[in-house]
């Protein structure tokens, strides 16, 4: 008798909080975005090869069966222009809305992630470190994940993935306590040299999820209108809100090997 109490006690917490939930999503008002963020693609077989990079890198199975919970579940994928409209104020869009992000530019993301969103009809934005897409030479796919897309796979998926934006993560400045040790002149010279040799863009990620004011002083002098954070507490994975600073938006880490279940939860969790 005192176990069935326990489990319809239970029970009925677990749908207090549902209803909790189901409350705050149809009557919040000013509710948040979840900004996605994901770095590097790959097979468990592609992946057990590189045991010292599996935090970064989410299998393509799980990848894929993530899109598919976003589409069966009627979730709509931002671009960058429609994340900044709504969170200027600008538009309205769904509560269920995401904002699908890549860090670096890795050759996966052309030979992976890139067919997988067009074939579920998704939008997402990709942050390309510059001086790596301008010396990476390789361009088909042989397990590698430590491989970066060349300049010419850049050019062909502007034209192959309208459904993909391209924005800065530097040209120059991917490597460790460079945003501490860069002037605001040097960080301005470097988004000129991204525009110059990448794509024209007024959005920033930043490298290593570092900021300061000068990064954030260089990007507003050079006309950016917003930068994603990355971290770096565990705090500071959230969901975006048209109240944060446009210039410290918060992302989502999605962690290698996340249950399916829990990607869900955390979609609709408030923050």
């Amino acid at each position: 008798m005192k176990k069935n109490v326990i489990i319809f006690s239970t029970i009925g917490i677990i749908l207090l909080i549902l209803i909790g939930i189901c409350c705050f999503i149809f009557f919040d008002e000013n509710h948040k975005v979840a900004v996605l963020c994901y770095h590097n693609l790959a097979t468990a077989e592609e992946i057990a090869n590189f045991p010292d990079e599996k935090d970064w890198v989410i299998d393509v199975n799980n990848f894929e069966e993530q899109l598919k919970y976003l589409k069966d579940h009627n979730y709509k994928t931002l671009t960058i222009d429609e994340f900044y409209k709504w969170k200027k104020g600008e538009i309205d869009i769904p509560y269920k809305s995401v904002l699908i992000t890549f860090d670096d530019g890795f050759l996966s993301n052309y030979h992976y992630a890139f067919p997988l969103l067009k074939k579920y009809n998704m939008n997402a934005t990709v942050f390309l470190v510059g001086e790596f897409i301008d010396s990476a030479e390789q361009e088909e796919w042989d397990g590698n994940i430590k491989t970066y897309m060349t300049k010419n796979l850049l050019e062909k998926s502007k034209i192959e993935y309208p459904n993909i934006d391209f924005c800065s993560h530097s040209y120059g400045l991917h490597y460790e306590n460079s945003i501490k040790e860069n002037s605001i002149i040097s960080m301005k010279d470097d988004t000129v040299i991204f525009d110059n040799n990448m794509t024209e863009t007024k959005v920033f990620s930043y490298p290593f999820g570092e900021y300061n004011h000068n990064i954030i002083e260089a990007l507003k002098q050079k006309g950016y209108i917003m930068a994603f954070r990355y971290g770096p507490t565990k705090d500071d994975y959230r969901k975006a809100s048209r109240d944060d600073d446009d210039f410290k938006i918060p992302r989502l880490n999605i962690s290698h090997g996340m249950e399916i279940w829990k990607f869900g939860l955390r979609l609709l969790l408030p923050n």
